[in-house]
């Protein structure tokens, strides 16, 4: 039986909540804005789930680490010597003090600042100042507490369910598909990082990535390069996919035509995108880190092949933070104020057409009927 709080009734949904894309509303406001919703998302949802946090690039060498903040837990990924990565809770067991900030090399040890307990890069305790006369002091129940991690389709991945399975049983045929749109997506490279404290639930920003019904209104760089009438969106269970076939454009991707150019726009439960766009060698990557019920803390990283960078590439880069991320932003900030208006009716009608086009919602629908099956009122035989 699950130790987590029972879900008050006003936070339930059925089972089969937008099963039929066709007749479809929206998940209700308050699961966009309460802070009680988003406390069971904590546990059943985030603490559960295998959460992509950053390119294996950024932790290659022995000792390189990263540490990612969601949930209100801060995370350290590490490769250790031995070359093997390890993921930590990143907080010294003596009295909670976070080890390491930001990211950047480890020393052999990682020393806590309080009282400058050490710790291998295994977790293990190398040492803790004065041990030697505290009485029936055991190092072995000092050592840190493990995350478990993954590398993944040229990315890490993190799961602080210590019973949970594989990457691949969350996304089964992920990777596969991944590296057949973009084969060397491990070996790219970190070229911007966009970091927002977004004033916006997760879902908010999940939904607003799930459709290109607002790419014509909203983002008119890019809906001069996507060819919206040859556009696709396909449904994979815990992930999806859309490919729409590209145009070269001077309002955004530039590049030689070709007749299989396209994109690529992955979506991962719970909340992460990998985009693999047009130009050669080149991905894009929002992970989405959220803090509470209206704020989402967001690393827009974009990654191409070659380390110094190409007029052209600078100023794709400069494309992507001086226009289409901030019209992103403002959208669904805009939608989470929207959502606590007293003329919001509560529900949204999702716009899925038959015929699964480019401008349809059925992905909506589909990312709101995995989360009712997260919020499902239980049933008797459950317990």
């Amino acid at each position: 039986m699950s130790h987590v709080t029972p879900i008050k009734p006003d936070f339930t949904l059925p089972k089969n909540f937008c099963a039929d894309p066709a007749n479809a509303w929206t998940i209700p406001a308050r699961f966009y804005t309460s802070p009680e919703v988003f406390e069971q998302e904590k546990e059943l949802i985030f603490a559960r789930s295998w959460l992509c946090v950053g390119h294996v690039s950024e932790v290659a060498e022995p000792n390189a680490y990263i540490t990612r903040e969601v949930i209100g837990e801060s995370i350290l990924v590490v490769r250790g010597r031995d070359r093997v990565l390890r993921a930590f809770y990143n907080v010294c067991p003596h009295r909670g003090h976070q080890l390491l900030s930001g990211d950047g090399k480890a020393r052999n040890v990682i020393t806590c600042p309080y009282h400058a307990w050490a710790f291998k890069l295994d977790g293990e305790l190398a040492h803790a100042r004065n041990c030697e006369n505290v009485a029936n002091f055991d190092k072995t129940k000092a050592d840190l507490v493990p995350v478990q991690v993954e590398e993944y389709g040229g990315f890490v991945f993190i799961n602080m369910d210590p019973a949970a399975g594989s990457v691949e049983q969350q996304l089964p045929g992920l990777q596969s598909k991944l590296l057949e749109a973009r084969p060397n997506a491990g070996s790219l490279k970190l070229a911007a990082r966009f970091v927002t404290r977004t004033p916006a639930n997760w879902k908010n920003i999940v939904d607003n990535y799930l459709e290109c019904y607002h790419c014509g209104p909203a983002h008119p760089g890019f809906a001069d390069s996507v060819q919206v009438d040859r556009y696709w969106h396909t449904l994979h269970g815990n992930w999806t996919l859309q490919f729409g076939y590209a145009r070269p454009s001077e309002q955004s991707f530039n590049f030689e035509a070709s007749d299989d150019a396209a994109f690529h726009g992955f979506w991962l439960w719970p909340c992460t995108m990998f985009n693999v766009t047009p130009m050669p060698d080149m991905m894009t990557v929002i992970y989405e880190f959220p803090v509470d019920a209206d704020t989402t803390l967001q690393h827009y990283d974009i990654y191409f092949a070659n380390e110094e960078l190409t007029p052209e590439q600078e100023q794709l880069i400069a494309w992507y933070r001086d226009v289409f991320r901030p019209e992103d932003l403002r959208l669904v900030e805009s939608v989470q104020k929207g959502l606590k208006s007293r003329g919001y009716r509560g529900q949204g009608r999702i716009m899925a057409d038959s015929t699964g086009s480019g401008i349809s919602e059925h992905g909506i629908a589909h990312f709101h009927n995995l989360v009712a099956g997260v919020f499902a009122q239980p049933r008797p035989d459950d317990c």
